[in-house]
């Protein structure tokens, strides 16, 4: 009986193990997770609601190696079928799509219960040491275990969320892979000046981020003013485009044109005619500024960096794409096979890295089954 080993019990990991067990009922699927619960991360996402897709699969909403056979992996699954196939039923809010529930706990159990009823074994708290590949296929060697397996797919996502370190990945992939030392995306911003008299103030704002003279990208929607710097789901978004040395341009008043919020200050009758039009701290702040109109359409402040990997939804970084074949499979070693976070593939917020982790773990489970039917 061939064995398939899946190194993570992450999205993407379970998923793949469902898959595979269900195209090949005559082999042995394993998956091995260093924390004491697997889908760890997948209870956190969406606020504990679990966006699990976005109708708009822009290729833009990602960054990294977007090859077209990654293009094809995230333009050809059907996130709601697939989940509507396992038992989960799923609802579009907007352009998002979630569980019927709104809870990221309905999909983690759907998952655990359908692997179970499969007969996969899920392993926890096994932290992996090596992966040595040998002439019946590989072995892994774990703290108190080791396994051998005749397919080995790696799922240990990246480090976002302090579930693990980089360390750890690089320590199990060794030699074997290529990889793009990971970096934070989709996190909060350090700021110079750090406004902390605005700490708490969110604002609905255009926030471009440049470069100088060139804009790197720019956002629409919600900032957060905190004690060292900006977070928002705007602010989170532009990150995936930092540079050192770059800024933020920020518009907190997008609706009103200056020269409409000029006619406001100057025909209000009130000594303080902000009062009321924007939130308290902002009007404070803005009372003693030379230039509030300026101030409220462009805002500037200079980025000095990125928080880390601890509060980062995801990294950017990985394994390189290239070095894979179009089934994710490495082109110098047989039987081994890369998916979801860990390849060098980062998508935007919205949905659209569980989107990736799921359709990689699909196509690697079809990709597998060709090979053991071939």
């Amino acid at each position: 009986m061939k064995r398939i080993i899946i190194i993570g019990a992450g999205a993407s990991g379970l998923f793949c193990a469902i898959k595979c067990k269900e195209l090949m009922n005559n082999v042995d699927v394993i998956v091995l997770e260093a924390n004491k619960q697997p889908l760890k991360k997948l209870l956190a996402t969406g606020n504990g609601r679990c966006n699990l897709s976005n109708k708009s699969l822009s290729f833009d909403q990602y960054n990294g190696e977007v090859t077209k056979p990654i293009k094809e992996i995230i333009s050809q699954f059907d996130d709601q079928k697939e989940f509507l196939e396992e038992g989960l039923l799923t609802k579009w809010m907007g352009n998002l799509l979630y569980p019927a529930s709104e809870q990221a706990k309905s999909v983690a159990e759907v998952l655990l219960d359908r692997a179970h009823r499969l007969g996969i074994a899920v392993l926890t708290e096994q932290t992996v040491i090596s992966l040595k590949e040998n002439n019946q296929g590989y072995k892994i060697i774990c703290e108190q275990a080791s396994y051998d397996a005749d397919f080995v797919i790696l799922a240990m996502g990246s480090q976002a969320g302090l579930l693990s370190t980089e360390n750890d990945r690089q320590k199990i992939i060794g030699n074997l892979l290529p990889m793009v030392p990971f970096r934070p995306s989709l996190t909060q911003m350090y700021t110079s000046p750090v406004l902390k008299s605005l700490k708490g103030v969110r604002v609905k704002a255009i926030v471009k981020l440049t470069d100088q003279d060139a804009l790197l990208s720019c956002e629409k929607g919600e900032l957060l003013f905190t004690d060292y710097g900006v977070s928002g789901i705007c602010v989170m978004q532009l990150s995936r485009f930092y540079k050192p040395g770059c800024h933020l341009e920020i518009d907190m008043m997008p609706s009103l044109e200056e020269e409409e919020l000029e006619a406001i200050l100057i025909k209000s009758p009130l000594t303080r005619p902000l009062m009321g039009l924007v939130n308290t701290k902002i009007e404070q702040y803005l009372f003693k500024n030379k230039e509030p109109v300026r101030t409220l359409k462009n805002l500037k402040l200079s980025i000095t960096g990125l928080r880390d990997y601890k509060t980062s939804q995801v990294m950017q970084g990985g394994v390189v794409v290239r070095a894979l074949d179009d089934n994710l499979e490495s082109k110098r070693h047989p039987g081994l096979f890369v998916i979801g976070e860990l390849l060098n593939v980062t998508g935007n917020c919205g949905g659209y890295n569980l989107h990736f982790a799921f359709a990689s773990a699909k196509h690697v489970a079809n990709a597998i089954e060709g090979i053991i039917n071939a």
